[in-house]
């Protein structure tokens, strides 16, 4: 049997009835966090744009579209949503794995919103994602070496919407495993060693493209379209074409069925890059016991992973996008009272105050955290503010709040998430309806506008 009828068949025999009562409620969450994240990112400069030309060259459809009044067919709305439920920095994540929500959840409620699916097969459906999804990054990670060259999410990510499509259609298992090897010719090049150079690419991990390549491959296979079923098999698999310079097919099936992945996806409290968080976190604990403001400060140093020293502490911010991957700006807005926890406001960037007390804070290597990092996907930093007595103040953490392992992040840390992101644009009385359907047991109905 090849790999891509092995992916097809894990997908497929996903079924509500066997699964946990807490991965399903996991489900939830994470389905709740992504309508969040959806609604507030499409209505973005960077979510409009993206969403205003899928509207002028795409036909009308059943599914809706965050952001815009019209509704687009699932391929389309897939593309837009995923592009935007990723903008603000605040959707789901897996340390070292990217975001793997914003290739599945955005394919699966955009093709249930036109199949007038029911929420229970939803969640199936997304669940069926994530375990089929992760499994294969998993499959593909490359050497610490081979990674510091060539490395790409979406990549991967894009057989997560197949996996969820595949479920949520009950497609026939041959044609389910075309869409597997479909899908893999669509994938987007692992591009993310050339993302952090100025100015930074708006579509940040592509997860809209792929997304869309997803349910483009289940709906081709479905129309009798082959495809080559051993692209993930041998010596020159997809593992090779995605970049990695090693292939663990052990991986696709290992702990199937008994080790839950969705449990493992952790939530995201503030709108920036997740590699930051565990600072966030220590000047947070720091600020709230220690009262600090920015007056009392003479300095500030953040050790970290030597990746993040690196990239995240270059030339002050020009737009949000590079903000979000910028420490002393994360930093400097917590001691400004100006929280990431609803994204990044454009008009702090011009803040001079702001960026004056940026150059107080210097990022370096902390030891060990890159074997931390690379050997046990943990986000080491250490915080030492040095205040204007002399003294000096320190906070370490190792995992940020909203990992699974980390401080607790329940439902409602993520109902309250969703209504500060929601509230402003679709009102009151919407998200609490939006949470209440997502909460519920029978039809998701998603009326945004």
């Amino acid at each position: 049997m090849t790999t891509a009828s092995i992916l097809a068949s894990h997908a497929l025999s996903i079924r509500a009835s066997k699964l946990p009562g807490d991965v399903v409620d996991r489900a939830r969450q994470l389905l709740l966090d992504q309508l969040g994240c959806m609604i507030a990112g499409g209505v973005t400069p960077q979510g409009r744009m993206l969403s205003d030309y899928l509207e002028r060259t795409e036909a009308p459809g059943a599914s809706t579209v965050f952001g815009q009044r019209s509704k687009l067919g699932p391929a389309a709305a897939a593309h837009a949503n995923a592009h935007c439920v990723s903008i603000l920095s605040l959707d789901d994540s897996v340390i070292r794995f990217g975001h793997p929500g914003a290739s599945i959840i955005p394919a699966a409620l955009a093709d249930a919103e036109a199949r007038d699916a029911t929420l229970a097969e939803l969640l199936q459906a997304v669940i069926a994602g994530y375990e089929v999804s992760l499994r294969i990054g998993q499959s593909l990670v490359g050497t610490t070496e081979r990674e510091a060259l060539v490395k790409g999410n979406a990549t991967w990510q894009i057989f997560g919407s197949v996996a969820a499509l595949a479920n949520l259609r009950a497609m026939e298992p041959p044609a389910a495993a075309d869409a597997f090897a479909i899908a893999a010719i669509h994938a987007p090049v692992p591009f993310i060693r050339k993302f952090h150079s100025r100015p930074m690419n708006w579509l940040k991990n592509n997860y809209g493209w792929a997304c869309r390549g997803g349910v483009t491959a289940c709906d081709l296979a479905e129309a009798g379209f082959h495809g080559n079923r051993a692209i993930f098999d041998g010596e020159d698999g997809f593992w090779l074409m995605a970049g990695s310079d090693r292939n663990d097919p052990s991986a696709f099936s290992k702990g199937f069925g008994s080790r839950f992945l969705t449990r493992e996806v952790g939530f995201k409290p503030y709108g920036v890059c997740r590699w930051i968080h565990t600072t966030v976190d220590c000047i947070r604990e720091l600020i709230a016991a220690h009262r600090l403001t920015p007056d009392d400060i003479a300095a500030i140093r953040v050790e970290t992973v030597g990746e993040f020293a690196r990239d995240f502490a270059g030339p002050w911010p020009r737009d949000t996008l590079e903000a979000v991957f910028h420490i002393p700006y994360a930093v400097a807005l917590e001691l400004f009272g100006r929280s990431s926890e609803a994204g990044l406001d454009p008009a702090h960037l011009a803040d001079r105050d702001m960026e004056a007390f940026g150059a107080r804070i210097a990022v370096s290597t902390l030891p060990g955290a890159d074997e931390l990092f690379y050997g046990e996907g943990k986000l080491p930093a250490r915080v030492g503010v040095t205040l204007t007595d002399g003294s000096e103040i320190i906070a370490g953490a190792d995992v940020p709040r909203g990992h699974p392992e980390g401080p607790a992040y329940g439902i409602d840390a993520t109902r309250a998430k969703v209504v500060a992101l929601a509230a402003p644009i679709i009102g009151d009385t919407r998200v609490e309806a939006l949470i209440e359907a997502v909460a519920g047991d029978t039809a998701l109905l998603i009326h945004p506008h």
